[in-house]
């Protein structure tokens, strides 16, 4: 069966989601604060799932009838601040209708109603607390205490706000209905897992418990550690199921000062200058630790996170090194801001697009074009830069991927443009005096893009970035050099 036109679209805002956030008591930062969002494999601040839910029911409910005694959804992927997002009808029978929630041609979430009750209902759905817990901070749960972990929660809205916000979908199940659903996202974002949470679904049957209308208990029925999930009994506040979650993993650490000094014998980077594009976290900020710990002097530049990029400057500064920092876009096209770096022996290319992103379809475009942006165009225009004002050998590294080797789904774009970032490489080394380019294909290593909540192998940045410096340092010919040689 076909479905039918869509029912409504939005955008959801910032207004929109710390309006929901009061009304629901999830306070998460992964929905409202866009510095911790960037820390995770999203890189952006993610739309409560139950937020979509209540907008896409009531929008529903306000044009046609429905017995809704029960409901199904699948969380696949995650909605961003705005982007406009469709709820569609889908096939139906007597009893079920399905709904899709869709953006940039994808189902991000799955909704099934049912006017039959559900099939899931916890073992200890009948023995959940009553007495709300209040959250000032979500919970930084380890994985290992989450079983058996139990409380309850209650949304702080009050019926004329439900009845205001969704007032159809308040009809169909009650103000208490509407709540509990408000209270799922408060377990998952704020109880358990909490912080580090990520929703993935829910099945609930909404009925008229007596006693702790207001309230939700949950109680943890299943952890997986091998992929961190999260089964979790609830019952209370006008319904009683099951939620389904996972623990994200934290945002990477890198290693510390007094680690990379360690590894680092002597100063064999003592009086050399880098630049370091994209030094305030990840690889770029590994790179700089390594070069400040050998002696040597990096200038970190930084797109967003100015306050990132200070911590690592300042950590290098505490252990004894020096370190500027600057902010610079590489999609901008200007070079001016490179008289203010000085003359730099060396340069490490980090600057990045999101590599994972939601796709529909196998190859797009567009997306292609955007990390062209960054892999071809941005690198070749700084490289360009760097040439008219060295007088001696820069040596600069272009970070390539394993990903050419072994294709991994969904990033054909991102490996068709570093497989052009290599091509132009080899272009600039052939074509482009005063340049020396070091191309290497990085293996998986352990970093906030590569974050995953199951078993994924990540090497250590530090392990495998160790040897590139000391390479890209030894090609670099500082312009003191090159005059003695000449001469």
């Amino acid at each position: 069966m076909t479905s039918s036109p869509d029912i409504a679209s939005r955008v959801f805002t910032l207004s929109d989601q710390r309006e929901f956030a009061r009304v629901s008591g999830d306070f998460n930062p992964l929905h409202l604060d866009a510095d911790f969002a960037r820390r995770t494999q999203f890189g952006a601040p993610v739309v409560h799932g139950i937020h979509t839910v209540l907008w896409a029911l009531d929008s529903l409910l306000r044009s046609e009838q429905f017995d809704l005694r029960s409901l199904r959804v699948l969380f696949h992927q995650p909605l961003f601040l705005d982007e406009t997002v469709t709820v569609r009808k889908g096939a139906q029978t007597e009893a079920v209708m399905g709904l899709d929630v869709v953006a940039a041609g994808t189902v991000v979430t799955s909704i099934k109603l049912s006017s039959q009750p559900g099939k899931v209902a916890g073992p200890v759905a009948g023995d959940l607390p009553a007495i709300p817990e209040r959250f000032e901070h979500p919970a930084d749960v380890a994985f290992e205490e989450m079983p058996g972990r139990r409380g309850a929660v209650a949304a702080p809205a009050n019926d004329d706000e439900i009845g205001r916000l969704f007032p159809a979908l308040a009809k169909a199940v009650g103000a208490a209905g509407v709540r509990g659903l408000m209270a799922t996202s408060q377990i998952v974002g704020m109880a358990c897992p909490g912080l580090h949470s990520l929703f993935s679904g829910l099945d609930v049957t909404f009925d008229d418990m007596p006693g702790g209308q207001h309230a939700l208990g949950y109680a943890v029925s299943k952890a997986s550690a091998r992929f961190r999930s999260v089964q979790i009994d609830v019952a209370g506040s006008g319904l009683t199921g099951r939620l389904d979650a996972f623990a994200r993993r934290p945002p990477s650490a890198q290693a510390d000062m007094n680690t990379v000094s360690m590894r680092v014998a002597g100063t064999p980077f003592s009086g050399q200058r880098a630049l370091v594009i994209g030094g305030s976290r990840g690889l770029g900020e590994v790179t700089a630790k390594i070069i400040a710990a050998g002696g040597g002097h990096p200038v970190i530049t930084f797109r967003e996170a100015a306050q990132e990029a200070e911590q690592v400057a300042a950590a290098i500064r505490q252990a004894g090194g020096t370190c500027d920092v600057i902010r610079h876009d590489v999609l901008d096209r200007a070079s001016e801001w490179l008289d203010n770096v000085g003359v730099v022996d060396s340069c490490y290319y980090f600057a990045t697009a999101k590599i994972f992103q939601r796709k529909s379809a196998l190859f797009e475009p567009d997306k292609l074009v955007v990390f062209l942006d960054y892999y071809a165009d941005g690198f070749s225009r700084l490289c360009t830069a760097l040439a008219q004002r060295s007088a001696g050998t820069t040596a600069i590294f272009y970070p390539s991927t394993t990903a050419l080797d072994v294709p991994v789904a969904g990033t054909a774009e991102y490996a068709m443009a570093k497989a052009a970032g290599e091509t132009l490489a080899n272009h600039l080394n052939a074509f482009q005096p005063g340049l020396k380019v070091i191309s290497r294909r990085l293996p998986r290593i352990a970093t906030d893009q590569t974050a995953t909540v199951g078993v994924a192998a990540a090497q250590d940045a530090l392990d495998v970035l160790l040897p590139i410096v000391h390479e890209v340092q030894q090609a670099a010919r500082p312009a003191a050099q090159a005059s003695r040689e000449r001469s």
